[in-house]
């Protein structure tokens, strides 16, 4: 790009608002992303979600192959589990805004969620030998232990795959003068892109936690971020988000 064009789209970048950083993303700059109006949602780390007792991986419903199990567990106990914690501590500490998403229904005949979602349960459920229900009282979809919310945390509950459609989520964010997202949590290549992509249609600028978020096996992970971080938000991992919201928020 010439000088002059480089100019000129900066000089649109300033029109609509936004501080400009040839090297961020779409020429964004960092303060944009990551400042003291910026919220942390964590999608679906739920027992259901995320527990390997529950045996998601290879159902029919989930759209996943036996071999994929290991990989996934796996990748949730030993990396995203302990990057989650790390930054919700760090927004905790920082008094910053956390809202804790979970996928289940409020009303036990499951009124609120789309027939599509109630037939991927019941074909985990017979395909994992395991009975599901989908009431947001259930065992199985409760957040994790070591996850929970405090008290003083928001939990919403959404009947879709993505954390909008069906919630207030939206509502609560701009009383809060929220503008900017950290998304993590599962799936990557589901509910968490789902987030993501009608996030960014509502003109939040949206960063996806990169080690944060699991999707079922390496291939589905690379496909959801190679297209999110080209087309919707920023992909960073924790240590660089952390870093980052560390300094601008003391700006």
């Amino acid at each position: 790009m010439r000088a002059a064009e480089k100019k000129e789209v900066n000089n649109m970048i300033n029109l609509y608002g936004f501080n400009i950083d040839p090297d961020g993303w779409f020429g964004i700059s960092d303060v944009e992303w990551f400042n003291k109006n910026t919220a942390l949602i964590i999608v679906d780390m739920q027992n259901y979600d995320t527990n390997r007792c529950w045996n998601i991986i290879g159902t029919e419903g989930s759209g996943t192959s036996p071999g994929s199990f290991d990989y996934y567990y796996d990748r949730i106990e030993n990396i995203i589990i302990p990057n989650l914690k790390t930054i919700l501590l760090f927004f905790r500490d920082k008094n910053l805004m956390i809202i804790h998403v979970r996928i289940a229904s409020l009303y036990k005949d499951l009124v609120d969620m789309p027939d599509l979602w109630k037939l991927r349960m019941y074909q985990h459920q017979r395909d994992s030998c395991r009975k599901y229900d989908s009431y947001y009282e259930s065992e199985e979809m409760q957040i994790i232990d070591g996850l929970k919310p405090l008290e003083n945390e928001i939990e919403i509950i959404k009947s879709t795959g993505n954390a909008f459609t069906s919630t207030n989520l939206d509502f609560i964010l701009r009383n809060k003068g929220i503008k900017s997202l950290v998304i993590g949590g599962a799936w990557l290549n589901s509910c968490v892109e789902d987030t993501v992509r009608v996030g960014a249609d509502l003109g939040y600028l949206i960063t996806l936690l990169e080690d944060g978020a699991v999707a079922p096996d390496k291939e589905y992970h690379l496909a959801a971020t190679r297209v999110l971080g080209a087309m919707y938000c920023n992909v960073k991992d924790t240590n660089n988000v952390i870093k980052i919201l560390n300094k601008n928020i003391h700006r």
